[in-house]
């Protein structure tokens, strides 16, 4: 395996600090106090305007979870104000999850094409075993119907198959960690604000309406301390040390998806495009083995806890609009039935599928694991025709897939624009016997982590400048002769991959003067 050769900058941290005065809050809503000042939405539309078809944005929040549920615990100020502050004006509630502490894929899975993890196994990733061709989605129904679909994710592009899947569900953009710039890491994930600004660029970049799709990683496991640069959130509480230690750094992390959310709803509530914008965790945060934290907090008795699925699987679900009339409704689902619900909020058209999901949903909100049915009155002849028709969706047939879609990685290729310098001279004596290299300077774009420099077809060291510049060091034996040196960026995942490149570039070699 070729040895990689980038060089990344060391990460920036970036932190949101609060514009208000520090409070003290617990998990009591009587207690909680919401000093955030949200940007009011634009009411000045136009009839016309209010035809347009909606923006749809949908957030999957690594491991969002609002932890002031925890009893007997006190923040020096809540982490998720702005999360808190929507709720008490506009849709909210919970979904119950099929993933705890991990499988975001698998949560994807049914939000995303509408199908049920309780009808497959439950230590599978999904998309690895049965995304194997074309499945109908949110993102193709909307793209029959004009939307842009887009998806961010800001971790490796083939983690869980994830360039192929999304492919596969009819998105025709997918821009992965490959893409992010190397100073946009808060801890040791991509911030949650590289992803908000990317949702934003893309929304720009649009003429039409947009489907985009975007998870987090900010949050992601683990949650020891020093993960983040500095912890702003104290908390107070019967517990050790450690399990307090621990719950800082996810409420910090938290705050984080937080701060998201108010830059996603501070833009769409300006911008004069109807837009829905749907904000929920994938599962509980893994507050370490044995269920350390929720137990050592009093959240839990145990595994034996008679809510334990209640109390470890059930996540909280925003939905904010920018031009519907205000009004409120309480949701509990099962992930599954998010798109349904989606599209008829947005008056789109859906599928027969969808269709059939939106009225079960009505007679059966919650699909819980089987073991669950009697508790929850659910009679299991009453999901057969969904189990039947999910079997036939994932059962792939002989029909070859369609590749008539397009589909964009990134930011489509990139583009080397100049190169400084702009020739190089060669001869005896020109290059002294110590320098083992020369710099070279590149223009252009879009370029992220991913970036690296070839000369000749070989990679050369890179160094990451901003989104338009890359600085490489060109070996020494590679200036020997004169003619030129065919350049080209490529951007290599960690798998040694190449997602896209830039056409070659000259850059001549020439013969030293007298």
């Amino acid at each position: 395996m070729k040895k990689r050769f980038i060089v990344l900058r060391t990460a920036a941290f970036v932190l949101v600090a609060s514009l208000c005065a520090v409070l003290s809050t617990s998990s009591s809503d009587s207690e909680r106090t919401h000093p955030l000042q949200l940007v009011d939405k634009n009411t000045d539309w136009t009839a016309e305007e209010l035809q347009q078809n909606p923006n749809i944005v949908i957030v999957l929040s690594e491991s969002f979870w609002d932890p002031t549920q925890i009893p007997g615990v006190k923040f020096s100020r809540d982490p998720i104000p702005t999360f808190h502050a929507l709720q008490e004006k506009y849709t909210h509630g919970t979904m119950l999850s099929p993933q705890y502490g991990g499988g975001t894929a698998n949560v994807e899975l049914e939000v995303l094409s509408g199908n049920s993890m309780r009808f497959l196994p439950a230590d599978e990733i999904a998309y690895e075993k049965v995304i194997d061709h074309p499945v109908d989605s949110i993102a193709s129904i909307l793209g029959r119907q004009g939307y842009k679909s887009t998806v961010i994710s800001p971790f490796n592009n083939w983690y869980v198959n994830s360039v192929n899947v999304y492919k596969r569900f009819g998105f025709s953009h997918f821009i992965p960690l490959e893409f992010f710039d190397p100073d946009e890491y808060v801890g040791p994930y991509i911030g949650d604000h590289a992803v908000a600004k990317r949702i934003i660029e893309e929304s720009k970049r649009s003429s039409g309406p947009d489907l985009i799709f975007a998870n987090t990683m900010e949050n992601h496991y683990h949650y020891w301390a020093n993960k983040f640069k500095r912890n702003s959130i104290n908390i107070r509480g019967n517990m050790s040390d450690d399990a307090i230690s621990i719950l800082e750094t996810y409420a910090q992390g938290a705050s984080g998806a937080d701060s998201m959310l108010k830059e996603l709803v501070t833009y769409f509530g300006q911008l004069k495009e109807p837009t829905i914008l749907v904000f929920f965790g994938d599962h509980l945060p893994h507050l370490e083995t044995d269920y350390y934290v929720y137990q050592k907090s009093g959240y839990i008795q145990g595994p034996d806890d008679p809510n334990f699925l209640e109390k470890m699987y059930t996540v909280p679900l925003l939905v904010w609009n920018n031009y519907l009339p205000e009004s409120q409704e309480i949701l509990r689902m099962s992930p599954s039935f998010l798109s349904p619900y989606i599209l008829k909020l947005a008056k789109l058209q859906g599928s027969n599928y969808t269709d059939f999901l939106y009225n079960l949903s009505k007679r059966i909100p919650i699909i819980p694991p089987k073991k669950y049915y009697e508790a929850m009155k659910i009679d299991e002849n009453d999901l057969v025709e969904y189990q039947e028709r999910q079997q036939a969706i994932l059962t792939k047939t002989e029909d070859a897939e369609d590749a008539s879609q397009p589909y964009m990685i990134g930011y489509g290729d990139p583009v080397i624009e100049s190169v400084s310098p702009e020739s190089i001279g060669v001869g005896e004596g020109l290059v002294a016997d110590w320098i083992k290299s020369m710099t070279l300077l590149v223009k252009g774009g879009r370029f992220g982590q991913g970036s690296v420099l070839f000369a000749d077809g070989v990679p050369i060291p890179t160094v990451w400048q901003t989104e338009d510049s890359l600085s490489a060091s060109l070996p020494k034996e590679m200036l020997t002769t004169p003619g030129a040196l065919q350049l080209q960026v490529r951007v290599m995942d960690s798998q040694e991959h190449v997602l896209v490149q830039s056409p070659n570039y000259t850059l001549p070699i020439t013969p030293k003067k007298p």
